[in-house]
């Protein structure tokens, strides 16, 4: 028998192998067929913890868009709305919002203030979650896009299962989508101490600092390759998480190279998403995690790739120094 113009039986195989393929991790040995992609998503944007000097909030996001635009790759950035309530500065703090949309980014929603669902209660989480939405969806909509993305700040996604599936069922609602993160190399701890040595003048242990977190971004994404093949049988496109900060505007077109030379391409958070291994339910609670980690817990398995560290020599710096 015969459906259009296709045999039945080659139908219901192609069906079958689809199936199979959403039912069950892939081999490694398809791998090289599908080749290495990552998607690139930051944090805590437009500029995290930068509330007074607005020149200076300008220059680094416009530093970490214009790395962006020169490397002609795609991101999602992350977006905490008390960053743009600033007396005297809101409308050039929202400035920068739209300059991203305009560059062909994508904003997600990271809440508005930042707080963990693990301490507050789901309600006041709620609440700040459409108190982070107001400029966003506004501006995406005036372009005729939607806002889609959500991501827990902490990664924490609640302290236990009933409140973790009642914030998921609040999500469905307002149509939103998790973002989860495969690779995450702390770029944060690096930021603050070179942040620290800048102000200090300390510019020389500063450069030091920067060249041992380019180094980082490999020893992440090793980490994330091995764990993703212990874990699914094979490397699923990454998620990489980083930051909206000074060292990420002076490091971006550096990092993003060192992810070309260990073969990735670079996709869209959507695109990056259609794995199968992102389809599992999301019913893991608790504190923080990859969804390599994650997933780990959830089919009883363990990742023994070990974690990148900062170098001993970073966190032996004296305080002062810091």
């Amino acid at each position: 028998m015969r459906i259009g113009s296709v045999p039945r039986h080659l139908l219901i195989a192609g069906l079958a192998a689809t199936m199979a393929a959403i039912a069950l991790p892939r081999g490694a040995a398809q791998t090289p067929e599908r080749g290495r992609s990552v998607a690139i998503t930051l944090d805590d944007g437009p500029v995290v913890n930068e509330l007074k000097d607005l020149a200076n909030f300008q220059r680094i996001a416009g530093r970490l868009r214009e790395a962006l635009v020169a490397e002609k790759v795609p991101a999602t950035i992350f977006i905490n709305e008390r960053q743009l309530n600033v007396q005297g500065q809101r409308d050039g703090r929202a400035e920068v919002l739209a300059q991203w949309l305009d560059a062909g980014y994508d904003l997600g929603n990271h809440t508005y203030s930042h707080p963990s669902l693990n301490k507050i209660p789901l309600w006041q989480f709620e609440d700040d979650l459409i108190r982070g939405e107001v400029v966003m969806r506004s501006l995406l909509e005036e372009r005729g896009r939607k806002l889609v993305w959500f991501r827990y700040p902490f990664l924490d996604s609640g302290p236990d299962a009933q409140v973790h599936q009642a914030f998921v069922d609040f999500l469905e609602q307002r149509h939103y989508r998790v973002a989860h993160i495969t690779v995450d190399y702390k770029d944060y701890s690096f930021a603050g101490v070179y942040l620290r040595l800048l102000r200090a003048g300390n510019t020389e242990v500063a450069e030091k600092v920067k060249q041992a977190y380019l180094d980082q971004v490999d020893r992440g994404f090793e980490h994330a390759e091995k764990a993703s093949a212990e874990v699914f049988g094979y490397e699923l496109p990454q998620i990489l998480l980083i930051h909206c900060n000074e060292l990420n505007s002076v490091t971006l077109r550096e990092s993003i190279d060192r992810m070309r030379q260990r073969g990735y391409r670079f996709v869209t958070l959507e695109e990056a998403t259609k794995d199968p291994a992102y389809l599992r339910p999301d019913t893991f609670a608790g504190d923080g995690g990859s969804w390599l980690e994650r997933s780990a817990r959830a089919m009883g398995k363990q990742i023994t790739a070990p974690q990148p560290r900062m170098p001993k020599w970073i966190t032996d710096l004296p305080r002062a120094g810091r």
